[in-house]
């Protein structure tokens, strides 16, 4: 009952002086509005940058290298075969504390050629093929619905293969062509067309399928397209996409091999765990290219492999092991960027702390000025019963529901300041690679750091003049003494 009154009490004078309170409130509003807006900021940007473009619960583990730079060129263990990982070693990675998968990787290392897009593009793209491959196991979950992501040709689990004649012939997301790396599917560079000499024996064959990572449409929307005049992709309506690939050949001539091998892929789904830049196949098709064209040690060649680490705290140590076992953490970026996101955090935390402080040395002021007006009401107060500590709480309840309602407004400016940011991005700043929908992420915890912030600090700035107050003597204000 006693606690209603009291809360009456401050309502009251919240109303009677709300021009002095909201003057006084400007301060912690802006500072409140500038510390929610650049933490949710660095949220947003953390998000993207180190869940999208560096994620940090992804390591590339790479063969460790000495490598010397003599002129132009760099010499290192690379140079004399020494830049892979094998099957011990990958057993070995994934025995450490902290490691959930271990994702061998292996790049294709014959020149490639991949072109097509007619359809989608209006004209055929020609390019160099940049591929590696991955365990289908580990990326199921990001192939598109109603596609497979699997190694179709191994030996071990293929389907007998099917005669055919054309196209139509075969199921869906099959093709009619060369059988799959027998001496039939070789072809002379020179002499080839693209089509089976008259009566080749030809079968029915699943397309490769090909993940893609999420960055190179990001950077194709935002740059490629442009300037070629191509139309903007939609992600999930490319899957199902076809394209030639022609293993063995190369723009550069000096690069082609004696004879090459026609394969046609299919586009079934993006990836994080894709190659950056390029395509990636299951593994067994780029073993297979590489024994092709290479020696049979090569299908145990692992130029690198993912390590995922589900929780970021075990990161450090994780890495550190990876260095025990002679081997290298690939320098992504994610460590430097991570640096640079928490000293701007840092930073703007800072000047937020520095205008709430300067707000409540003002706050300070008001309320030494309003006792200072009601010093009579207090006398009068104190002298029908009112404690010290009633006349404390009053002063000190007026400051926290004053600190209340300016974070409340703060943080209300500071999602609408974010709202405008993000509405300014989508419409007139252009498209660039892993533009985020929102910059910013209003994290509960940033909501609960403001309001406590803002109350805090208005209280911290109504203390000594609520401790005046209650010291005041009634017999001394009423007489005037």
């Amino acid at each position: 009952m006693r606690s209603t009154r009291l809360a009456k009490v401050v309502i009251a004078n919240l109303k009677r002086s709300r021009n002095h309170f909201l003057l006084a409130s400007i301060g912690i509003v802006v500072g409140i509005a500038t510390f929610a807006f650049f933490l949710a900021l660095a949220q947003g940007v953390r998000a993207v940058v180190l869940g999208k473009i560096f994620p940090l619960d992804q390591l590339e583990v790479v063969p460790r290298s000495m490598d010397v730079d003599v002129g132009p060129l760099r010499i290192g263990s690379s140079t004399f075969g020494g830049d892979i990982i094998d099957d011990v070693k990958v057993a070995e990675l994934e025995q450490i504390p902290g490691v959930d998968i271990v994702y061998p990787k292996m790049r294709l290392t014959v020149p490639s050629i991949a072109w097509g897009g007619e359809e989608l593009l209006g004209a055929d793209l020609r390019t160099e093929l940049v591929a590696d491959g991955i365990n289908p196991a580990l990326v199921q979950t990001d192939v598109g619905e109603g596609f497979e992501f699997r190694d179709f040709d191994d030996p071990a689990t293929a389907e007998p293969a099917k005669p055919c004649s054309e196209d139509a012939e075969c199921g869906e997301h099959m093709y009619c062509g060369y059988p799959a790396m027998t001496p039939l599917s070789r072809r002379n560079a020179d002499d080839d067309d693209g089509k089976p000499p008259p009566g080749t024996p030809t079968v029915c064959r699943h397309y490769i399928p090909i993940l893609a990572s999420e960055h190179v449409v990001e950077l194709y929307n935002g740059a490629l397209r442009r300037s070629h005049g191509f139309p903007k992709l939609n992600p999930e309506a490319v899957l199902g996409f076809e394209f030639e690939t022609i293993i063995g050949s190369s723009m550069v001539s000096s690069s082609n091999k004696k004879y090459i091998v026609r394969e046609r892929a299919m586009l079934v789904g993006f990836s994080r765990k894709a190659i950056a830049l390029g395509l990636t196949l299951p593994i067994g098709y780029v073993q297979r290219f590489n024994v092709e064209f290479g020696q049979p040690e090569d299908a145990q060649r692992y130029h690198s492999v993912i390590v995922m680490v589900p929780e970021k705290d075990d990161v450090a140590a994780v890495a550190k092991a990876v260095q025990d076992a002679s081997l290298d953490v690939a320098d992504t970026g994610a460590e430097q960027a991570a640096l640079l996101i928490a000293i701007f955090t840092l930073v703007f935390a800072l000047v937020s702390m520095i205008i709430v402080g300067i707000a409540a040395v003002n706050i300070m002021h008001v309320f030494f000025m309003l006792v200072y007006e009601r010093q009579h009401e207090i006398g009068i107060m104190r002298a029908v019963g009112a404690s010290r500590g009633d006349i404390a709480r009053i002063i000190l309840g007026e400051s926290a529901a004053l600190g209340l309602f300016a974070g409340v407004l703060g943080l209300l400016i500071a999602w609408g300041a974010s709202l405008f940011i993000d509405w300014i991005s989508g419409d007139y700043v252009p498209d660039f690679p892993y533009k985020p929908t929102t910059y910013f992420l209003f994290e509960w915890w940033i909501l609960a750091g403001a309001i406590a912030f803002a109350v805090a600090f208005c209280v911290l700035g109504a203390f000594l003049p609520a401790r005046r107050a209650a010291r005041m003597e009634p017999a001394a204000v009423l007489t005037g003494h």
